[in-house]
């Protein structure tokens, strides 16, 4: 089987796909261009953002058409303000109103990082401290705890511009307090195995982060068909 991810970002998300994807399938190899796919491959392209990564999921859809040696479409991207069905809808709306077809021997999928992919960082459990000493952390515990609280449905704090903007301040803020710098180019520290199993330990005990659960599932599915 092979794989097409299309991910918004151009950033966090080129770096961590490849690493995760490798946890769950280690059979599988990245490839750098489309026409290298034979066998359990997988190719990543970034769709730039929203909206253009509409535009970059027509055209994939043409690549794919045109080389039938993908399986599975894979559309990766925030839900940010507008949520996951909306999202959803939208895309689909804009490939219908494209007029193009995906062929029947490939499937699309679409995994919404509700609200954006700091959101998913932030479920690990045992790195966000009980008694922090950062003031800002402090407060942003006492307004919704992610240590205990669905990150999903962590809400806008007062003086952000917007839910994705909190959730990555607030990640940023959790990491401080072990002496560690995110950046959206240097997610070093979720790029750990160690990390990725406590997101899974996270899905697996509770019914938090079901979005990244949709993309949990999706690959294990993957690899029950190797």
């Amino acid at each position: 089987m092979n794989l097409y991810f299309i991910l918004e970002g151009d950033a966090t998300e080129t770096l961590i796909y490849p690493k995760w994807i490798s946890y769950i399938l280690p059979n599988y190899s990245q490839i750098d261009f489309e026409n290298q796919a034979n066998k359990n491959n997988f190719y990543i392209f970034s769709g730039g953002g929203i909206p253009s990564i509409y535009n970059h999921t027509v055209n994939a859809i043409k690549n794919i058409n045109d080389n039938p040696k993908f399986d599975r479409l894979i559309v990766c991207l925030d839900g940010e303000e507008i949520g996951i069905e909306a999202r959803i809808n939208e895309i689909k709306d804009y490939i219908k109103k494209s007029k193009v077809i995906l062929n029947p021997k490939c499937k699309i999928d679409f995994v919404i990082q509700n609200v954006c992919i700091e959101t998913w960082f932030l479920g690990n459990r045992k790195i966000v401290k009980k008694n922090p000493e950062g003031k800002l952390l402090k407060e942003f515990k006492k307004f919704h705890d992610v240590s205990i609280n669905d990150p999903e449905d962590l809400n806008l704090y007062e003086g952000y511009r917007n839910k994705a903007h909190f959730h990555y301040s607030y990640f940023r803020e959790i990491l401080k307090e072990h002496n560690l710098v995110y950046k959206k180019s240097q997610p070093k520290v979720v790029l750990e195995k160690t990390y990725f199993d406590e997101l899974e330990n996270r899905i697996n005990e509770t019914n938090h982060l079901q979005t990244l659960k949709t993309l949990i599932t999706l690959l294990n599915e993957i690899k029950s068909k190797e």
